[in-house]
């Protein structure tokens, strides 16, 4: 097969142009190509559906379909690589001639290289090309050069294109099917241990199976456009088919005249003595780098840039030039005056501001005034005795033990407030009260600090637990009292 024969436009495209253009060639000539495919696929997922019924997994249907994709790719790119030069094969004939897509290199695709992310534009080099082993490693360096990045690219758009056919096929799927048999595994349920095959059923296989049958030819397609195009660049096939047309044109008239300047040619190689000086014949390989040294050859560039498919149609200048300056001295008045109006928009605005806020001194705050009462406690200093922690004792001798904590705690409330100049409010509670105490008796502890802490315990107990100490107990707190406040 020869580039001539190619029915195809052989021009250097982009990466993404050659994949268009394997996309256009399944569009042309895709009933052989899905023709020859499901004849091979159907089988295929029926021998998987077959293992997953026997097996009772479904799983296994989902790894058979997926590992067994480099086998559909051969199908797909035989079909393509023989329309590209004008036989189109039906799937009998592809069938028929099964051995030759099958003897190139399946075992090793679907073992070491099946993780290729490069699967669809490195398949020709070992299925047309027929190279294997180093020579096939260094073939695909050669043309993955400047394109192997553009495959890596396309196999991860394929997969998520493929998930978005199969999330949309799924969603289809569940339209037809009642809402209490729609019911599947929550989130959670989808990672126990216990949840296996409930997760998966037999129609999500087929789901999948149909995208893959539907959209594997498309990525085929794609990377096989890729590769020609990597061999348009490297081999100059447009060139070489140019110079055929030209040198077609020229033939034929030229005929006669070939034919006379043989003969001639015939007669001086008669004429010429038979012992001829030979000339020396340079090295072709001088020769070659002699021209290579000149800046032209050696020397690769490719750049991108953004461009309007309809740039604007330049304007002619017809103004007069008095009236262009004109124009430009009016604009930059109104900018200036524009400018001027906004900043004295901005100082008005700050005016107006600063005049709406109170211009009345602030109030001076009112002085503490210690409250008569507090959590129901009278605590002015003359509503206590003289000697509170006697007057506790005393009431703890007589068995009194919460008329005697509550006195202690009046008499270190009226203390705190009195004395210690600690500001208590009726709105605190005793916790609060507890922690300005203990502030206002020394920020470390201290013995007047842990008393209040021990006080303020107890007298919680008694008054909301209505757990009431011993006498003893309530006569210590009333010695405490008399070290703590003496």
């Amino acid at each position: 097969m020869q580039p001539t024969d190619l029915s195809i436009a052989l021009r250097r495209r982009t990466a993404w142009e050659a994949c268009d253009l394997g996309l256009s060639m399944l569009q042309r000539w895709w009933r052989p190509v899905y023709g020859a495919h499901l004849a091979v696929g159907i089988p295929v997922v029926a021998a998987a559906f077959a293992l997953a019924w026997v097996s009772g997994r479904v799983w296994v249907a989902f790894a058979v379909l997926w590992w067994l994709k480099p086998l559909y790719d051969r199908v797909v790119l035989h079909v393509l690589s023989r329309a590209v030069f004008g036989e189109l094969q039906q799937p009998r004939a592809v069938l028929a001639r099964a051995g030759e897509w099958l003897g190139t290199g399946l075992l090793m695709a679907l073992t070491f290289g099946r993780f290729d992310l490069a699967r669809s534009f490195n398949l020709p080099v070992r299925q047309l090309e027929g190279l294997r082993g180093g020579a096939g490693g260094r073939r695909r360096e050669v043309l993955g050069r400047r394109s192997r990045g553009h495959a890596v690219w396309l196999t991860v758009v394929c997969i998520h294109l493929e998930l978005v056919v199969i999330l949309s096929l799924d969603t289809l799927l569940d339209l037809f099917i009642p809402a209490k048999a729609n019911e599947g595994l929550s989130l959670r349920e989808l990672f126990l241990p216990t949840a296996g095959d409930a997760a998966w059923t037999l129609a999500d296989a087929a789901v999948y199976a149909a995208a893959v049958l539907l959209f594997e030819p498309f990525y085929v397609a794609a990377g096989f456009g890729l590769y020609l195009n990597r061999r348009i660049q490297l081999e100059g096939w447009d060139i070489e088919v140019a110079l055929r047309a030209i040198a077609e044109k020229r033939i034929a008239p030229r005929a006669s005249a070939i034919a006379a300047a043989v003969m001639v040619c015939c007669l001086a190689l008669a004429a010429l003595p038979s012992t001829p000086y030979a000339q020396p014949v340079p090295d072709p390989k001088v020769e070659m780098a002699e021209v290579l040294k000149d800046p032209q050859f050696g020397h690769w560039s490719e750049t991108t840039r953004w461009q309007r498919r309809s740039p604007p149609a330049e304007r002619e200048a017809s103004d007069p030039t008095w009236l262009r300056a004109f124009g430009h001295a009016f604009g930059r008045a109104f900018q200036v005056l524009a400018w001027i109006v906004a900043l004295a928009l901005l100082v008005w605005l700050v005016w107006r501001l600063l005049k709406a806020l109170p211009s009345e001194p602030a109030v001076p705050r009112e002085a503490y005034r210690p409250p008569a009462a507090l959590f129901g406690l009278a605590l002015a200093p003359e509503s206590l005795p003289a000697d509170v922690a006697g007057a506790a004792e005393a009431l703890a001798r007589e068995g009194k033990v919460r008329e005697a904590l509550g006195l202690l705690y009046r008499g270190t409330l009226s203390e705190l407030v009195h004395r210690r100049n600690v500001e208590l409010l009726a709105s605190h509670t005793e916790g609060e009260a507890l922690r300005l105490g203990q502030a206002a008796l020394g920020g470390t502890p201290t013995e007047a600090s842990g008393y209040l802490g021990t006080l303020v315990g107890a007298w919680a107990a008694c008054a909301y637990a209505r757990r009431t100490p011993t006498a003893a107990e309530a006569e210590r707190l009333a010695a405490g009292y008399r070290t703590a406040f003496a």
